[in-house]
């Protein structure tokens, strides 16, 4: 956050603007690039870059070639002398890094690992055990004492797609960081304005967003057949026999005549509905409990309880399923949902 800070800084230092609160639903190219926000606003410039570690302006191309991974993590105080300060991994599947932080004059190991696509995992307490227990096994940890979950975008080969978005003349991207975001933000604030320029660049056939690397046709199509499997989801049954099983703080995908909805009871018991198809490509988004997330399985969109969206691909909220109003519809039997 440090090192954020300063590129903030730097950014409106040589003149740049940074504006939150803007919420971006579409990016179309032409001799001019039509930016959309929620509520009709629109920003036009002569070219745009999509720095969004998912494409939120591609459909489909740049997703044949990127999958959607959760990663664990947790940390534990720890003898600063005894490892070297450094970034360590092994070559396991599912693999575990470990490296070194201070945080409030303790020093900590921070392990992680334990990928799985997103959304096709109910064993997210077991993750992270499963770190803890590797851990223990190699360092000398105390009492773990952080744990958390993200997502990572990853590519075919481990490097991200920064350049001209495929097919377009104005609009960038720099997608799919593979859980090395800091590094290859840092090359795309390189790449991209060279491009931009008109300039050649020595890494710009490396990280060309239009590549299919040698070698990678294996992963190519076991990763698209994942994506395709998903699709029977909306034939499969209810995670919960009833509306009244769903524990408050919870979530839980049923069925309600031709929907799949996704229902969750906050805290003060009330019942928030929507649909569970992801308005991405329809796919059927999966209850994460640990992080109290919708997660899609497809393309790895991501919404809060109440559907409201946090990450792309999808730029919308989950659908509302206009003729559901709680759980006295007549239109639902609790009992048989």
């Amino acid at each position: 956050m440090t090192y954020l800070a300063g590129l903030a800084k730097g950014l409106e230092k040589l003149g740049g603007q940074i504006f939150s609160g803007c919420h971006v639903v579409g990016v179309k190219d032409g001799d001019a690039v039509t930016i959309e926000l929620t509520g009709g606003a629109q920003i036009r410039a002569g070219k745009a870059v999509v720095a969004t570690a998912s494409p939120i302006n591609d459909w489909l191309v740049l997703h044949t070639k990127l999958a959607p991974y959760r990663t664990y993590t947790i940390a534990a105080p720890i003898d600063p002398g005894a490892v070297p300060d450094v970034l360590a991994w092994d070559t396991r599947d599912p693999y575990h890094y470990v490296r070194l932080a201070e945080h409030g004059g303790t020093t900590y190991a921070i392990v992680g690992g334990e990928d799985h696509r997103t959304g096709q995992s109910d064993d997210e307490t077991g993750a992270l055990k499963r770190l803890e227990d590797w851990a223990a096994a190699n360092y000398a940890i105390g009492a773990v004492a952080f744990r958390w979950s993200g997502q990572v975008m990853e590519t075919l080969d481990g490097l991200a797609y920064i350049g001209p978005n495929p097919g377009d003349r104005n609009v960038y991207v720099a997608v799919g960081d593979s859980g090395m975001g800091m590094i290859h933000g840092t090359i795309a604030g390189m790449l991209i304005p060279a491009l931009i320029d008109g300039r050649k660049h020595p890494w710009q056939a490396a990280y060309d967003p239009r590549r299919t690397p040698i070698g990678t046709a294996a992963t190519f199509v076991s990763e698209n057949l994942n994506v395709a499997k998903q699709l029977v989801d909306f034939v499969k049954p209810s995670d919960v026999s009833a509306l009244a099983d769903i524990d408050v703080g919870e979530g839980a995908v049923l069925r309600h005549g031709l929907y799949k909805i996704a229902a969750y009871r906050d805290d003060h018991g009330k019942l928030h509905v929507r649909s569970a198809m992801c308005p991405h490509l329809g796919c059927v988004v999966q209850w994460n409990g640990f992080e109290k997330v919708w997660d899609c399985p497809c393309h790895g969109s991501q919404f809060d309880p109440t559907g409201r969206v946090l990450h792309g691909p999808a730029v919308q909220a989950l659908p509302t399923v206009d003729d559901f109003n709680g759980e006295n519809n007549p239109n639902l039997d609790p009992e048989n949902a």
